[in-house]
């Protein structure tokens, strides 16, 4: 069922940065939290402004993303190569909102195990299971990983998917980070999403 927009929370961008990959290579990554309880967006548009160390801007990246209901959430903007240049921060604002849709259905039960983050100094590394112990198939999950230093601040972040995932059955899943991080690794976090 839709729902008036008026209606509707917008979410809520918690922060935003952006992660050298490798070399001229960079990932941005907004973590958002959507504080509707009972309603989620199938399509929202967003504008992400990468900055330089004296605040030029140095990128725009447009984008589109589901935004579930009552759920903090992740939006990754890959593949960012910039040459000669070094970002700094980012920034995340959504620009529009398809209808919102009222949502009272129970998610399935998906449960997650994980490891700590090793192989720290070489090519960090984590690795899990996603299950899913309800009635329902599901075409998708998403699944992201953080990774906080000692201050609880996002020093990397990494996304992967887990496939058909059937009822009653549990996949495998990894991160991995081609360097090793600079500063201390205190915590580890990873959270799932249906797209």
């Amino acid at each position: 069922m839709k729902i008036c927009t008026p209606d509707a929370l917008k979410p809520v961008v918690l922060w935003a940065k952006i992660f050298n990959i490798s070399g001229d290579l960079y990932t941005a990554v907004a973590f958002v939290q959507n504080p509707n309880i009972n309603s989620k967006n199938p399509s929202a548009e967003y504008h992400f402004s990468i900055f330089d160390e004296n605040g030029k801007l140095v990128t725009v990246r447009d984008g589109k993303t589901s935004v579930p209901k009552n759920k903090k959430f992740a939006v990754f903007e890959t593949g960012i190569v910039l040459k000669n240049q070094k970002p700094k921060s980012a920034d995340l604002v959504f620009t529009s909102f398809s209808p919102w849709e009222k949502d009272t259905s129970s998610e399935p039960k998906i449960s997650l195990i994980y490891s700590e983050l090793f192989a720290t100094t070489t090519s960090p590394k984590i690795t899990g299971t996603i299950s899913n112990a309800s009635l329902v198939n599901i075409p998708q999950v998403e699944l992201v990983a953080f990774v906080l230093d000692n201050n609880e601040n996002a020093i990397g972040a990494s996304r992967t998917f887990a496939d058909n995932l059937g009822s009653k059955t549990s996949q495998d899943f990894v991160f991995t980070w081609p360097t090793a991080f600079l500063k201390e690794v205190s915590v580890v976090t990873v959270m799932y999403r249906f797209p």
